[in-house]
């Protein structure tokens, strides 16, 4: 057998590990975004609303930690934003898109509280008979878009569970 000699060849050690080791770690470290997916997507018993902690009621379960969907014909979805994003428009661009993905009847303005801080935004009678509000404003210093479902539109506060009164008060 021939021996061959390369000029730059490369250890078989690194750092005291060998090819195989490092295989081992290369393969963990891959491994972990894909088990943190799989926890993310774990139900869970708490929400997380703009540094609100807030409990899911018994019969509910959250889709995460910022969004729950048919609680009791309730549902709540939130998106931060910078202030810059807000200087920039890019809330007027995500409400025209959300806007688009609702086979609505009916827009009207609505103006509401949401842990005592002021929002503006649309309420829309969708098509199957569901009520859908888009608004925005800012919770503890923080810029959100908050998406609420209902399966009956709300009128006053006391149509309002206290679990929905976390998100909104009219």
């Amino acid at each position: 057998m021939c021996s061959e000699t390369r000029p730059n060849a490369k250890p078989e050690t690194v750092g005291g590990n060998s090819k195989e080791q490092n295989m081992k770690h290369l393969l963990l470290i891959l491994t972990l975004p894909f088990f943190s997916f799989l926890q993310a997507q774990e139900t869970s018993d708490t929400l997380t609303y703009a540094r609100t902690v807030i409990i899911v009621p018994e019969g509910c379960s959250a889709k995460s930690k910022f969004e729950i969907i048919g609680c009791n014909g309730f549902s709540a979805q939130w998106l931060y934003l910078k202030q810059e994003m807000i200087d920039q428009g890019v809330d007027k661009q995500l409400f025209s898109q959300l806007e688009q993905q609702l086979d609505f009847t009916k827009k009207s303005s609505i103006k509401f509280k949401s842990q005592g801080e002021a929002f503006e935004g649309y309420q829309y009678k969708i098509k199957n008979g569901t009520s859908r509000i888009l608004g925005l404003g800012k919770v503890n210093d923080q810029w959100l878009i908050l998406n609420l479902g209902f399966d009956k539109a709300p009128r006053k506060n006391d149509e309002l569970s206290a679990f929905e009164k976390n998100f909104i008060e009219l």
